[in-house]
């Protein structure tokens, strides 16, 4: 069985779609096995549904209105263009209108009580990606093999809270049983929806907007496929950003142990989570292009002969923060309370690094935020805090990585931290010009 994942970029307009709908059927002609899609909103639709969010919740009513029409326009638009003779698509039609006189009685409810809570946050997001199901469903009929679109709740049981939830594995595996004694996948191409899941409650909570790939692999492991294909804007995975290097390194295939690293670059790609269920039963993942389906891909397996794969990358948005204490020595609490406040604050860390008296944490420019910098006022009696905002990271996953020689150029660095078998190197430097640093680093490294 296959897996195939679809992002917005499959989906943003209706060439797109119809593209996508032949990559699908395709797919399905090429295997003796089921396919099961799943996929993203369409262009824009996400970020209209949360600036919707913000207006409801300012009581700016009749724009709400107005952006539900344009929605409904668009995506009337695109399923008449998809088949032509209006009796044969109504039925979509009308699951179409019925979900956004849903999500206006939702934005008319918020926009009267003043007020947007965490819940109906998550049900307004939740109706991004069931229109574009619908449309991609009747997209694949039109091309006369049976297709209906499912929400993720039919197949997946969440847990945690409504906009950042985990699935329960237990749960969800005896729904996903339920699913297919009464979905024949010889004769059907199920298109499902990642984005909403459902509680045993019956309360929607969201996934994380990224993690769709990671949510393909999580159906994969529940339907024991044997392949997973991310559908995407490039055609292979490289050794850096070919927007910014000139001549960037294309790699074929990824060995499960490096393509973790590669991801926190490539996150539009393949999510970092993604991988995890892919390596316990040692199942290939496929990245392809959408725009070009008969290019090459890049394989991510399980290599018999590892070759460490070379890749670089530079971001610009870091913050670095430094706690100090001389009394930290032979302490054993001192890291503890700033993990707790960051886990509280929902904040990831890139990096850590300590001495003796001292400990340095990175972070994104974009988690930091008031709500930190006040809890970090907090601490200030426990510890001297200094903070270094607009700081350059550069990344290197290298096979030679204990030749520094490469880094001569570097200046102002900041923190250096090496790990994974000594073949990850990260160091903070003050913030340079990316596309300078990161085409010299990488002819001295590759070339």
């Amino acid at each position: 069985m296959k897996i195939l994942k679809f992002g917005w970029t499959s989906l943003w307009s209706l060439e797109m779609i119809q593209k996508t709908a032949n990559i699908v059927v395709n797919s399905k002609n090429n295997s003796w096995e089921g396919v099961i899609v799943v996929v993203s909103a369409m262009s824009h639709i996400t970020n209209t549904l949360i600036d919707l969010c913000e207006l409801a919740r300012l009581w700016k009513v009749q724009e709400v209105l107005d952006w539900i029409e344009k929605i409904k326009q668009k995506h009337q638009e695109v399923a008449y263009a998809i088949w032509c003779e209006k009796e044969i698509c109504s039925m979509h039609i009308n699951i179409i209108n019925n979900n956004l006189d849903k999500l206006h009685d939702i934005l008319k409810w918020v926009s009267l009580l003043w007020n947007l809570m965490t819940k109906d946050k998550a049900k307004i997001l939740y109706f991004w990606e069931i229109l574009s199901s619908i449309l991609l469903s009747l997209a694949i009929n039109k091309l006369w093999v049976e297709s209906n679109f499912y929400k993720s709740a039919d197949l997946i049981v969440c847990l945690g809270d409504f906009m950042n939830a985990e699935y329960d594995s237990e749960l969800s595996l005896f729904k996903t049983s339920e699913f297919l004694k009464n979905v024949n996948l010889l004769k059907q191409i199920p298109v499902i929806t990642w984005f909403g899941w459902w509680d045993e409650s019956g309360n929607i909570c969201l996934f994380d907007r990224w993690w769709s790939d990671y949510v393909a692999t999580i159906l994969w492991n529940l339907f024991d496929a044997n392949i997973v294909e991310i559908w995407t804007d490039v055609d292979w995975v490289m050794s850096a950003d070919p927007r910014v290097v000139k001549n960037p390194i294309i790699w074929d295939e990824l060995d499960y142990s490096v393509s973790a690293e590669f991801a926190l670059a490539w996150a539009k790609v393949l999510h970092p989570k993604t991988i995890s269920p892919a390596i316990k039963k040692n199942i290939p993942v496929y990245i392809k292009n959408t725009f070009n389906p008969t290019a090459k891909w890049t394989k991510i397996c399980r290599l018999n002969q590892l070759e460490w794969i070379k890749w670089i990358n530079i971001d610009n948005s870091q913050v670095l923060i430094t706690f100090v204490d001389n009394a930290m020595i032979g302490g054993v609490w001192y890291l503890y309370i700033v993990m707790e406040l960051l886990k509280n604050l929902k904040i990831s860390i890139d990096a850590v690094a300590t001495s003796e008296t001292s400990f340095t944490i990175s972070i994104k420019q974009k988690d930091f935020s008031d709500s930190l910098v006040l809890e970090l006022e907090n601490l200030k009696n426990r510890f001297t805090i200094k903070i270094d905002e607009d700081v350059t990271k550069i990344s290197i996953v290298w096979d030679n990585i204990n030749d520094y020689s490469i880094f001569s150029e570097l200046d102002n660095i900041k923190l250096i931290t090496k790990w994974n078998f000594n073949k990850t190197l990260t160091i903070f430097i003050g913030k340079v010009e990316k596309e300078v640093i990161l085409n010299k680093l990488h002819n001295k490294i590759f070339w």
